[in-house]
């Protein structure tokens, strides 16, 4: 099996959601998609994409398992981004792993990502030919979308999504507040080229704001307003770090680098 393994914390992410479930319907055994009630830094927030699951259009929902996940014996509340990191969020990259309704063999491949990566439906073979001829976990190159849809940035390179057989990874763990917890981001060994798209902060200016102080990005709190990101988005000004290259082509909204579900001018309508 295929699991495309994932987690929310805003309905802002549907967009993603059906795109990665689009591009993957046809090799995919489920996209595992959980939903906590903290966010990274332990601020107490409802099931946001709870209420916005009925929009998937009804021909995907066979290939979508959705668990929503009460974190309260487990989570810190705190802003100090180390303890973000290592603790609360790798807590929610890896309830997948101690999910008492996962049942996972060796040889079962785990596609892990966030929502907001989405592999591209005619990669799928090809990274599963390049995980099969390297025989050991990759990350997996994306191309870094920014602030927008359309804006790809151009000089980043990205690869903190990984695949995997869990035969792999399986005796590879330790243990936090007594859940299994496997360190599988960002690992050294990438895939030979582009799979898929971070879509990177493409989402409305006020959830920009709120991922400001409520992810595990506690360094940007003074970032959290309005008319900052405004200005960022009009101006493609990288806020985060001025000294860092953004350069950024505006894509037409047809190109192949953009998942299918995602090529329409306005992603958020819903909201």
């Amino acid at each position: 099996m295929i699991y495309l393994k994932t987690y929310c914390y805003s309905k802002h992410e549907l967009p993603f959601v059906i795109a990665n479930l689009t591009e993957g319907y046809n090799y995919i055994e489920k996209l595992v998609l959980y939903e906590y009630n903290y966010t990274h830094t332990g601020i107490k927030k409802e099931y946001e994409m709870e209420k916005v699951l009925h929009l998937i259009p009804d021909e995907l929902k066979s290939k979508l398992y959705y668990c929503k996940v009460d974190l309260s014996p487990f989570i810190i509340q705190t802003y100090n981004e180390s303890t973000c990191h290592n603790v609360n969020e790798r807590i929610q990259r890896n309830w997948f792993f101690n999910d008492p309704n996962i049942n996972l063999k060796d040889d079962d491949i785990i596609i892990d990502v966030d929502c907001d990566e989405i592999i591209y439906k005619t990669a799928y073979p090809k990274l599963i030919n390049e995980l099969n001829q390297q025989q050991q976990p990759l990350s997996i190159r994306l191309n870094q979308f920014f602030f927008n849809h359309t804006y790809l940035w151009t000089d980043c390179t990205f690869s903190s999504p990984t695949i995997y057989y869990y035969g792999m990874v399986k005796n590879s763990q330790r243990t936090i507040k007594e859940l299994k917890i496997k360190n599988l981001r960002d690992l050294t060994q990438k895939t030979s080229t582009i799979y898929g798209c971070h879509m990177s902060w493409v989402m409305p200016i006020q959830h920009m704001v709120e991922k400001c102080y409520k992810t595990a990005h506690t360094g940007f709190k003074h970032l959290a307003k309005v008319d900052i990101m405004k200005k960022a988005v009009k101006e493609k000004k990288y806020i985060f770090d001025l000294k860092r290259p953004f350069n950024i082509e505006e894509l037409k909204i047809n190109d192949d680098r953009i998942p299918k579900y995602l090529q329409k001018k306005t992603l958020f309508d819903y909201l």
